[in-house]
């Protein structure tokens, strides 16, 4: 288990100012990485000094601390700073130098970044120089373009423990680049000409907060878009570091893995219904009957004819709202509006016996306004997937919020940066093979980048497109099938949903020599990471276990074992485990 120390008498502090706090999204970073954590006050740790892996992610900086954190880790336990070194500098071997807002990462021949390829695109990280025999990995270069010899991981050994520093502050670059920054203007379009998001239409791209000349790259010489998921490698960077730390104290670590049954990664198609074509419908059905895969359906008001909904449900795909803002339609950015069209919806299904819930929406045009305005509605209406966010333009197409994980949105201060009640699914791509929009090329790109991070390759699909472009059936056949046969699952919106909050219902830890696995409901097919040398037990102690098999994940050699367990806690032994 995480221990996670952070000061909420500083974070109240900031509250009160209207500051945001971003260490405040750290149990949802650690809760997303299937990690087990306990969270402490910084009295309350120091009274108890729970064994194991301690994260530091605000702490009263008085010179008492480097005493304690040296005595924790020459006892056999680790300390991982991050974002700062808290005043630890002779714990962590790393001298702080000052601030810094923003910058890009190189890691060099860096094991820790074998395999990964994005930017690193950071917001908010300390300059530190490490002191000698501290070992370091990585380095910053600034806005301005100059390379620093400043590191972005520090690792100092004990005798029976380790010391590190990850100098990023990534709660805030989760929460950055996630989130992006309030909608009120037009953004700021690329350069070359392939994003031009300044047209007059306020939408989630404008919001975004990675660059348009380092952060993208282009496929068969194409025009360049964001073709790396830099949260989720961030998030793979993480949990190497973790891993390393607990081989460093010896110590067996547990997390849950993203998906049930062992899956890699998910495939989601949307699809947005403007026109409300029958034909278009139809044809769009045909197309998703022969590919065997089950989609979501975000229906434009005035709304299809009866038969087409009863087919669409009869068939076991997910009806969802696509909410129209656009004010050349007549329409604006109101939630009394967003209520109105989803009770139309509502009542539509009702009237020919459909009592289908609506918990997904995606709003036309991905149109957006301010910071998490919507995500309220969402929540004050029983939405409970969001899937707005994403790129309207050739260039800004693919990870341009950094991640393809489905991911909690955090509130304003003035909420207490709490965690909202719905999930934010990035919109990847529309349409492919349509040129302007994404090549089948890229497409597949897409695919395989999400598959790298064990994301959600999430596409959009107009039925219109079946009529208009020509290709799009075979190519949309195509699609399905790659991603198939490279380990996808296709699942709906909702699927998704259901099954994200399952898994956050549990936790499993390896405590007295035991992995423990607390559920709050019972799960079939919870998947659980080892270290690579542990051994399913023999007899009723591992009954539980449905099968286990070696693998490669995050690019770590480990255990995976697959799981039926009841709700409440399961205990299965575990040789040789601390």
């Amino acid at each position: 288990m995480i221990h996670l120390i952070w000061n909420e008498r500083q974070a109240d502090e900031q509250w009160s100012r209207g500051e945001d706090v971003y260490a405040s999204y750290w149990p949802e970073i650690l809760k997303q990485a299937g990690m087990a954590y306990r969270r402490w006050s910084p009295e309350a740790w120091l009274e108890s000094r729970p064994q194991g892996i301690t994260i530091v992610a605000g702490l009263d900086q008085e010179e008492a601390w480097n005493d304690v954190m040296r005595a924790y880790c020459e006892s056999g336990n680790a300390v991982l700073a991050i974002g700062d070194t808290y005043g630890l500098d002779d714990v962590l071997g790393a001298d702080r130098q000052r601030s810094i807002e923003e910058g890009w990462i190189g890691w060099g021949e860096s094991s820790l970044a074998d395999g990964l390829r994005s930017s690193f695109h950071f917001f908010g990280a300390t300059l530190v120089n490490p002191a000698e025999g501290t070992a370091s990995y990585g380095a910053m270069t600034l806005p301005d373009g100059n390379d620093t010899a400043h590191p972005v991981v520090t690792v100092k050994t004990y005798s029976r423990g380790a010391a590190s520093l990850l100098a990023i502050d990534l709660a805030r670059t989760f929460c950055l680049i996630q989130q992006g920054v309030p909608v009120v203007k037009d953004g700021e379009p690329a350069p070359d000409g392939t994003g031009g998001i300044d047209d007059g239409v306020l939408k989630a791209d404008d919001g975004i907060l990675l660059n348009w000349e380092r952060d993208r790259g282009a496929v068969d010489g194409g025009a360049p878009f964001y073709i790396d998921p830099l949260v989720d490698e961030f998030r793979i960077l993480f949990v190497r570091l973790i891993h390393r730390l607990t081989e460093a104290i010896s110590r067996t670590f547990a997390q849950t893995w993203f998906w049930p049954e062992g899956i890699e990664a998910i495939g989601h198609i949307s699809h947005d219904t403007d026109g409300s074509s029958p034909e278009a419908a139809e044809l769009l059905l045909g197309a998703l009957a022969e590919s065997g895969v089950r989609s979501s359906w975000c229906v434009i008001m005035p709304g299809y004819p009866e038969r087409i909904y009863r087919r669409i449900a009869a068939e076991g795909h997910e009806l969802a709202l696509h909410y129209n803002a656009l004010e050349s339609d007549g329409f604006r950015w109101d939630e009394t509006l967003f209520r109105e069209q989803l009770d139309m919806l509502k009542g539509q299904l009702s009237a020919i016996g459909e009592s289908l819930p609506i918990r997904t929406n995606k709003n036309h045009y991905l149109r957006w306004e301010g910071g998490a305005d919507l995500y309220h509605w969402c929540e004050r209406t029983g939405i409970v997937m969001e899937q707005s966010k994403g790129g309207t333009k050739q260039g800004n197409k693919g990870f341009l919020m950094g991640t393809c994980h489905p991911y909690v949105p955090m509130a304003e201060a003035g909420e207490r940066n709490r965690l909202m009640s719905v999930y934010s699914n990035p919109t990847l791509a529309w349409d492919p093979p349509a040129p302007l929009r994404c090549t089948m090329p890229e497409a597949k790109a897409l695919v395989d980048r999400s598959k790298d991070v064990y994301g959600v390759a999430h596409f959009l699909y107009h039925p219109a497109s079946f009529l208009l472009v020509k290709g799009v059936h075979a190519a949309f056949v195509e699609l399905v099938k790659y991603a198939k046969d490279n380990g996808f699952v296709w699942w709906t919106a909702l699927e998704l949903y259901e099954w994200l909050e399952l898994r956050r219902t549990v936790d499993a830890y390896v405590e007295d020599d035991c992995l423990r696995i607390v559920a709050g409901r019972a799960c079939s097919g919870l998947t659980v990471l080892l270290g690579a040398d542990a051994v399913v037990p023999a007899g009723e102690a591992g009954a539980a276990v449905r099968s286990a098999c070696a693998v490669i994940r995050y690019g770590i050699p480990l255990q995976q074992w697959i799981l039926d367990v009841p709700q409440g806690e399961t205990r299965i032994s575990l040789r040789g485990a601390i």
